[in-house]
């Protein structure tokens, strides 16, 4: 049977000095946690294989409890923050105390004036595309275009878009709905959805999340009004180049966890066993070690 992989969800303990992160109120206070666990219980269920772990933030130490806790199961994403940024010797050293294969950044930091050869963090990239590791990406479009000219100088550097390649202004545009989840107010299709379709036909190591369906529809469950944005996803990505994800714990109990994943079928109804088998796991077990 092929792999089935959860390709983007989050993990924590409740807040402390031996576990800190960043708090969120109403969706992820101080007290709340969210451990592997349960999780696994959930993954077991739903027929789910591996998962790939993103903190809250850059505080490594949960991510590692469940890396070593739980070898096989898990690949983990850290976060690169640009208020507290790592330079090239800092992710080194969290490399050597957490196996991370990839590093989450929201947006780079940058306005329309910031070109490649002053981008803070570009060293950072030229590390990840040395070491093999991953980039998990979220942005507005001016932070995507900055994106694209990294990929152009560093074109092994594999990237993948988060949750459907939406461009929200994560810090200006989140709001938290009824069900304690993200959400955004978008027009749909999403005004950035043409520069995500050159992108993806210009870097064949570009990829993109199918997730975060909730967040962005004004319809519930199944999202029927996102069939369009993910046709047209599958027409620029390719199925190789597309990754199923649950977005764990907001989903758990709405839509719910076995649901969520049935996304896929329920909006590309019509795309063949193999494309299918890609989106839910054979896309990530091409970018991360289990």
């Amino acid at each position: 049977m092929p792999e089935v992989v959860d390709g983007h969800l989050h993990l924590f303990r409740s807040y402390s000095a031996e576990y800190p992160r960043t708090v969120y109120d109403i969706m992820a206070e101080s007290d709340r946690e969210e451990l592997a666990e349960k999780l696994l219980v959930a993954m077991a269920s739903a027929g789910v294989d591996h998962a790939i772990v993103v903190p809250l933030s850059k505080d490594d130490e949960y991510l590692r409890e469940v890396l070593t806790t739980h070898p096989g199961r898990f690949a983990g994403v850290g976060i690169f923050e640009h208020d507290r940024p790592d330079d090239v010797a800092g992710i080194e050293r969290r490399l050597a105390a957490t196996p991370l294969q990839g590093l989450r950044f929201y947006g780079l930091a940058a306005d329309e004036t910031t070109t490649i050869d002053s981008l803070a963090c570009f060293p950072v990239f030229e590390l990840m595309a040395e070491r093999g590791m991953v980039v998990w990406f979220y942005g507005d479009v001016v932070q995507l275009r900055l994106m694209g000219q990294v990929m152009d100088r560093l074109p092994q550097l594999r990237v993948v878009l988060n949750h459907s390649a939406f461009l929200p202004d994560m810090h200006a545009d989140m709001q938290i709905d009824e069900h304690r989840r993200p959400h955004f107010d978008v027009a749909l299709p999403p005004s950035g959805l043409p520069v995500v379709e050159e992108m993806a036909a210009a870097h064949a190591n570009l990829h993109v999340h199918y997730s975060g369906h909730y967040a962005f529809s004004a319809e519930p469950y199944p999202y029927r009004d996102l069939q369009e944005v993910g046709e047209r996803l599958l027409a620029a990505f390719g199925a190789n180049r597309m990754l199923m994800a649950s977005d764990w714990p907001w989903i758990e109990f709405e839509p719910g966890y076995t649901r969520i994943l049935a996304v896929v079928d329920e909006l590309l109804p019509n795309i063949t066993t193999e494309e299918r088998d890609a989106i839910r796991g054979g896309t990530a077990m091409s970018l991360f070690r289990f």
